[in-house]
């Protein structure tokens, strides 16, 4: 629970001294932001993961009193990478891991796409839990790449109010 809140807090708050831990659900997030830590590092380093060959290194992370050997990522992502010879490897096996190959991404955005086009407040749903439902839709699709404009998903929103 601590150390969960402790990578939370850590992700949330980030500093350009330490490298934001990987956090399952928010990939996207985590990539972007660790890009831009990395490219801050310098441009050889970015580099490195987009054409290979950087042998990756380990850095200690002190947790409740323990060390344990990370490089961005949760302990349990650890496992995953181990075997990887570089830092273009890593990138990979992640982004595949977590974002999904391109079949799975474009199924996550047409997925996203449908229940937002199709939104519509359930009989005797609050308006709080239908704006809760509907931001969840939204953020989906954020997540699967697509932004809709303020203008664009009010209208959608307010309009899927009004259909029953």
């Amino acid at each position: 629970m601590a150390y969960a809140l402790s990578l939370n807090v850590s992700n949330n708050v980030g500093g350009s001294n330490r490298a934001p831990i990987l956090v399952a659900n928010v990939y996207r997030h985590w990539s972007q932001r660790m890009e831009r830590y990395l490219r801050r590092l310098g441009r050889d380093i970015w580099r490195s993961i987009e054409e290979g060959p950087h042998v990756p290194v380990l850095t200690p992370l002190q947790t409740d009193g323990a060390t344990a050997r990370l490089g961005g990522v949760a302990p349990e992502n650890f496992d995953i990478i181990i075997n990887c010879k570089s830092a273009k490897e890593i990138w990979a096996v992640l982004k595949n891991l977590y974002d999904g190959t391109e079949q799975a991404q474009y199924k996550k955005l047409t997925t996203a796409l449908t229940e937002f086009n199709n939104f519509e407040a359930h009989v005797g749903e609050s308006l709080e839990d239908s704006f809760k439902r509907f931001n969840l839709i939204v953020t989906k699709l954020s997540n699967a790449g697509t932004v809709r404009s303020k203008h664009e998903t009010n209208l959608q929103f307010l309009n899927g109010l009004g259909r029953h």
